[in-house]
Parts: C-alpha cells; structure tokens; sequence
C-alpha cells in the first residue's frame, strides 16, 4: 500500500505561494494573491538539481563566462584587524576581539595624550556603543505609511537606482553572469552610508565595496579607527557623529549623511554592520525616501514575543508563549506554557539568560537569575556581551533593546538557521546552517555546518 503523500508544513506553503493553514483568529486571505518567494538558485550553498522544472544551466555557459572576468582587477581581501592610529601615533577605538571569548569584543578608547604621554587616562568615547541605551531612547516614532509614500515620491531618484530601474527587471533579476554584468553596472558609482563601522576587522567589507565602485559614507565616532579609511581612498567619505549626544543625533545623522552624499551626486541606500542599531537605521531610511525596512516591522523583528504574534497572523506554527513583565506573571506564564519550557529575554541575542526550565521550581529561580545577568548585560561594538558577577555598575543593554523576558514552548528536534536577503518581497539569496546540538540548560553553542550536510 502506497504511502500517503507528505504533508507540507506551513513554512515550506508560504515560500512557495500557497496560502498556509489560516490559524484561530486570523483574517481569511483573498484567493490570488501568492506568488512564489523564492527559487533554487536563491541558495547558492544547495548543490542539487531543481525540482521545479527549470533546466540546470549549461556547464560551458557558466565557463566561458568566468573566462571573459578580468580576475586580475580583483583582490583578495581579509577580515584580520589593521592599524588603529593616526600617523602621528595617536591611537583611535576599535573593538578587537577576544579569541577566547567569541561574543563580542571590548571598545578600546584612545588615550589622552595632552600631557606629552604624562596622562594615560582613556578619553571618553562618543562611540554608538557607548551611548547606545541614550541614543535608542532618543528615536522618533516611525511614519505612516502615507507620510512614507509622500516623502519617497518627493525625493529626486539618485543615478544608481535610476539606471537600475531603467533595466530591464527580468535581465537584472537573471541568475547569469549577464544578470551579475547589469546588476554590478548598476552598483558601480552608488552612493551607501553605514551607520558605525564596528571593530578594524570589518575594513574588508569597505574594501570589497570600494572595489565594485561604491561609494561609502561611514558614520562613526570622531575617535572611529574608521576616519583612516578615508584618508587612504577606501570609503569616499568618512562623517564624524557624536553620538554621546543622544537627543540630537538623529538630526546630526540626517545632517551628515544629506551634505556627504550632496557631494557624491545623491544617496541610494544606507546599512548597518549592527544589529541592535537597525531600529535608527530604519528611521534615517524612511526619513530619506530610502528603501528599507519599516521601523514597525524592524521593532517586532527585534522583539521576539511580537515576532510569535505576528507569525500567529500569518498562520504560520509557533510555541505556546507569555510574556513575563514581572515577578507575579510567571507563574500564570508556567501554567500556561507548560513544562519543559525556555524562558529568555524578547530581544536577547547570542543565547544570554536564555534557560531551560523543566518545573514551577526551576522556572521561578531562572526568572530571578536571568532578570539578574540582563541587568548586567552590555552592547559594545554592537554585540550583546555577558556582565561580569564582580562589575558593580549595571549594564547598557537596557537602553538598546527590551529587557522584559517571555517563557515558550520547549521543542526539540535539529535546528536549522535559514538567512534571507529579500527584495520586494521575494527571497533573492539565502544561506543554510546546520547548527550543532547546543549544551542545556543555556543552549550555549558548539559549532554548525554552512553548507549543511544532506539530509
């Protein structure tokens, strides 16, 4: 007797364009209305061959295509960090990493030379890091999408993303190395600016986009081992924030980046290397009619109980979740989840206060525990880093992201990461990681396989 035939999760229905199973509550959904979000080729780390009836490219096509790229013009570039001083010898921030202690690094700021080297007291940085619980603090509301439309229908098209519109979307879109030919034509002369450039090891990236002709602006502290980049032609312009003063810096950014690209011919896009700064990229975006995400979806992304609400909506699976504001919320939370669960914060990052509780007992003192270590927990060079038990003063972490914590479902199984690069809505890239088993009660990781190994 055959098999019944497998039933498709939920997931692998949204990706595909059919609608997923609507869950309790949700709005039913027009018929119509789903296209495909992603193709084979979106997935450069999968070798196999497509199971939707497109043809596998000709071997000799890709050849001759590699042979006609002028691989002398390009260079090979590292991640190791690089020199952090000024000519003269004074010495500027960087964030150089611990290679024993692989979550994040500690600002090192230059040292007060005034006194001919008598003082070697560190200056007071005005790194983002620094001032992140001030800054984030500080941000607008993000607009409607009325006032979004507005501003980008008010803003003159830069000449990157009007050649870019002028191509045709099916040629651009081409996984070919014609498709790569527009698509670079296209990139060479844009204008990006980064908001921080993080520690020395990401220069890089800056070289990498300084090779395929755009022109970076970069937003740092004015003590930033970033400014050198400027000096030596790597980044086309380097914007010297202050971001100790956080009432402000949002208009000192606006300010920044609208007289650097006024000198570059316009802006086409802006980024960050830090996760925890996308909330004010996502404002500066908007505010400058750029492309990007909303501040409404950027703020549910980063918390994660707005996440499992939000995938509730869209019918798509998701654990049993509280939330838990205080002490008194846990135990309703408890009964609600049940046991096994995880308590964590909403919008922690690299497994911090992140816990396994298998009973009432256990979860009411992890709840006490963690609330302790994310008192404790610091943003430096945009990575959330543990506090030490013996640091008396409290940690900045507060300021950057919601600290609240939210128990859910405990599941176990394999777990796979799947990262995205979308593009009006469809998935343009992704990168698949097989992450190895995680060490309980905190999950703590022990390594993962890019590309995965087959199933």
């Amino acid at each position: 007797m055959a098999a019944p035939p497998k039933k498709a999760s939920a997931l692998t229905a949204a990706l595909s364009g059919a609608p997923a199973p609507a869950s309790a509550g949700a709005p039913p959904r027009a018929p119509g209305l789903f296209k495909p979000l992603l193709d084979n080729y979106a997935f450069p780390c999968l070798v196999h061959a497509p199971d939707d009836g497109t043809a596998v490219p000709d071997a000799s096509e890709l050849a001759d295509g590699l042979e006609s790229i002028d691989l002398k013009s390009y260079t090979v570039v590292g991640s190791a960090p690089t020199r952090t001083s000024l000519p003269n010898g004074t010495p500027l921030a960087d964030f150089p990493l611990d290679p024993y202690h692989r979550r994040g690094g500690k600002e090192v700021a230059p040292f007060d030379m005034s006194a001919g080297g008598a003082s070697l007291g560190r200056v007071p940085s005005g790194s983002l890091a620094r001032h992140y619980d001030a800054v984030i603090g500080s941000l607008p509301k993000g607009l409607s999408e009325d006032a979004r439309a507005r501003i980008a229908a008010s803003m003159p098209m830069s000449p990157a993303l009007g050649m870019l519109q002028a191509m045709p979307e099916d040629k651009v879109n081409m996984r070919s190395i014609e498709g790569r030919r527009l698509r670079r034509g296209a990139l060479k002369g844009a204008v990006v600016a980064f908001i921080t450039a993080g520690y020395s090891g990401k220069r890089f990236v800056f070289e990498k986009a300084h090779e395929l002709g755009v022109k970076s602006i970069v937003l740092d502290a004015p003590d930033s081992w970033a400014q050198l980049m400027e000096g030596e032609g790597v980044v086309s312009s380097f914007v010297p924030i202050d971001f100790s003063d956080a009432e402000n810096v949002f208009e000192h950014c606006l300010e920044g980046i609208r007289a650097a690209s006024s000198k570059l011919g316009g802006l086409d896009g802006i980024t960050t290397f830090c996760e925890m700064a996308v909330p004010l990229v996502a404002r500066l975006a908007e505010k400058l009619g750029l492309p990007g995400n909303s501040p409404a979806s950027v703020d549910a992304a980063r918390d994660k109980y707005l996440t499992r609400e939000a995938m509730g909506i869209a019918g798509l699976p998701t654990p049993r979740n509280a939330r838990v504001n205080s002490p008194e919320d846990v135990e309703p939370a408890g009964k609600h989840v049940g046991f096994p669960a995880v308590i964590k914060p909403v919008s922690g990052a690299a497994s911090i206060g992140v816990v396994r509780v298998n009973s009432m007992p256990e979860l009411q003192a992890a709840y006490q525990r963690v609330a302790r270590d994310m008192s404790r927990a610091k943003v430096v060079a945009g990575a959330l880093i543990e506090g030490g038990d013996d640091e008396d003063d409290g940690g900045n972490a507060g300021g950057w992201i919601n600290v609240q914590l939210m128990l859910e479902e405990y599941l176990d199984g394999p777990e796979i990461d799947c990262d995205l690069v979308m593009s009006d809505g469809v998935a343009v890239y992704g990168a698949i990681t097989d992450n190895w088993p995680t060490v309980e009660p905190y999950f703590n990781e022990t390594g993962s396989n890019c590309p995965p190994p087959p199933p």
